[in-house]
């Protein structure tokens, strides 16, 4: 069985973090294109907004654990 992730340290309430981990089981092409065959577009769109809530959530957060490290800031800043 595969690992449930907590997504309520993005922010997001227990039946987000319920549907996220449901969206997040989805591995195959087959599994996402069967599940998008069986719930209806406002589904599909909900989903697509909430991994776009996570993707912004947990980009927030890992740039303000990066302000933890300034040389690492610095470093990614030249690089980029």
């Amino acid at each position: 069985m595969k690992k449930r992730i907590d997504f309520s340290r993005l922010g997001f309430t227990t039946y987000q973090a319920t549907d996220m981990n449901i969206v997040m089981s989805l591995i195959t092409p087959e599994q996402i294109q069967e599940c998008m065959q069986a719930v209806g577009a406002e589904d599909v769109t909900y989903a697509i907004g909430l991994l776009e809530q996570a993707a912004l959530a947990q980009l927030d957060l890992d740039t303000e654990n990066m302000k933890q490290f300034p040389e690492a800031m610095a470093a990614i800043r030249k690089v980029m």
